[in-house]
């Protein structure tokens, strides 16, 4: 299909192609009868068009659009220069080969084993309940948008030199910050987030298109307060395992759990994690090929965290449910997630609860501009004796907590200060004296 809007002056061109964009890219798919590609052509000049390809999931995954983008490149090229044989690789199966296979090879032992490590992984799953902006709706209508960060380029580079160091790989590390951060919001020590894995494990499936990527449940376990280095093994140890045992299709483990459905939130996790290389490259003989964003408007979970790694920095891109989320604190999130990133690598072994959230300007906000400490009292009347007052008004109030939970009313307060007074006293301490304390 082809429209063009040539005829369109500039700014109207724009606004009218992405309106057209953004519709194509929401039209469903008729799974019954559908090819399930789309392709539609807009001419925008003599010189300039935008080719938008609509896929269903259900025929490819990233890794396909690598592929895909490398033969329609040569197959471009070809035609161009008028040769009439593009060098496409031979197939050694096609996918129907491969889904085949995979029906056969999982059942038996290797099904039952399958299932009994992810039965056993996953058992006693919690919802993960985030704090969200609005009540969640009684179903989910998809609803979505998304908003984007760019990683600073010397934390990019510090996160890479930091996972070699400690023998990680960068989604290790940046999927136990990620969940530390979900831990840190939601309070629960028991976080599950979902990720694709490629699942291509033979290098016959390299060069297919088609639908070979898994979902997996990352869970972590933050119980006992661990720091970020042990917890950061906890993850590394849980992912090898995870992709151990990556073969088996997530809908057939839904199918075996059984967890209670709920249509307001997906099965098994609410949150997904996805890091993936740069955009597919595409080279087109005698033209230049940028990619443009088309925002679907939806989005199939509570978030999805992107980072895309293109070799020189790190971007973040968060699809988020617009139905629970506003994109303030969407944005917010990116800010915290950055200012962990920091935290983490400056120093891994503070404890998880501890590493800062807040950069210096929100912080500020937080405790200063929105809670301001300042308060009106008697300038005339010594310390001592408003401490004295306190105790009369509220003697069994707490006043002061240490940090192994134990504490002191104002009257207890106030017998050990004068029990401290009376020992000075004895010492001959008095006015305008310096004293040692211990």
């Amino acid at each position: 299909q082809a429209i063009s809007l040539r005829h369109l002056s500039a700014g109207d061109r724009e606004g009218e192609t992405r309106r057209v964009l953004e519709e194509e890219a929401r039209r469903p798919f008729d799974l019954g009868n559908d090819l399930m590609l789309r392709a539609l052509v807009v001419e925008l000049s003599g010189q300039e068009h935008i080719l938008l390809l609509t896929f269903h999931h259900i025929a490819v995954d990233g890794w396909s659009l690598d592929v895909f983008f490398r033969e329609l490149g040569e197959i471009y090229g070809a035609y161009v220069n008028r040769r009439s044989d593009p060098e496409l690789p031979e197939l050694p199966i096609r996918y129907r080969d491969y889904a085949l296979w995979q029906r056969e090879w999982l059942q038996g032992d290797v099904l039952q084993r399958e299932l009994s490590y992810w039965t056993k992984q996953l058992q006693g799953v919690e919802v993960l309940e985030l704090p969200a902006d609005r009540p969640r709706p009684l179903e989910q209508s998809y609803q979505g948008a998304w908003e984007k960060a760019v990683l600073p380029q010397n934390l990019s580079e510090h996160l890479r030199v930091f996972s070699r160091e400690e023998g990680v790989s960068l989604f290790m590390l940046l999927l136990a910050a990620f969940q530390t951060l979900l831990y840190r919001y939601s309070g629960q020590d028991d976080i599950c987030v979902g990720s694709p894995v490629a699942n291509r494990t033979r290098s016959e499936t390299e060069d297919l298109i088609g639908f070979f990527v898994n979902t997996v449940v990352m869970r972590a376990d933050f119980r006992g307060e661990p720091r970020f280095r042990e917890l950061l093994e906890r993850v590394r140890r849980m992912v090898w395992d995870a992709q151990d045992h990556q073969e088996l299709p997530f809908e057939r483990l839904v199918q075996e759990l059984q967890p209670q459905r709920d249509l307001s939130r997906p099965p098994l996790f609410q949150i997904m994690f996805v890091l993936q290389d740069s955009s597919p490259t595409l080279h087109i003989p005698g033209a230049k090929a940028t990619w443009i964003e088309v925002d679907s408007g939806t989005a199939k979970f509570d978030l999805t965290l992107n980072i895309s790694d293109d070799g020189d920095g790190l971007a973040a891109t968060v699809e988020y449910n617009s139905d629970l989320f506003e994109a303030a604190t969407i944005r917010r999130i990116l800010r915290h997630f950055q200012k962990l990133l920091e935290s983490v690598t400056a120093d891994p072994e503070q404890r998880i609860s501890e590493l800062p959230l807040l950069a210096d300007a929100e912080r500020r906000q937080l405790l200063e501009v929105w809670n301001p400490q300042a308060a009106e009292y008697p300038r005339d009347i010594p310390l001592a004796q408003l401490v004295e007052a306190q105790v009369e008004r509220t003697p069994d109030a707490v006043a002061v907590v240490f940090d192994d939970n134990s504490s002191l009313t104002y009257r207890g307060l106030n017998e050990r200060a004068n029990q401290l007074a009376h020992e000075l006293r004895k010492h001959c301490a008095g006015p305008d004296q310096l004293v040692g304390m211990c």
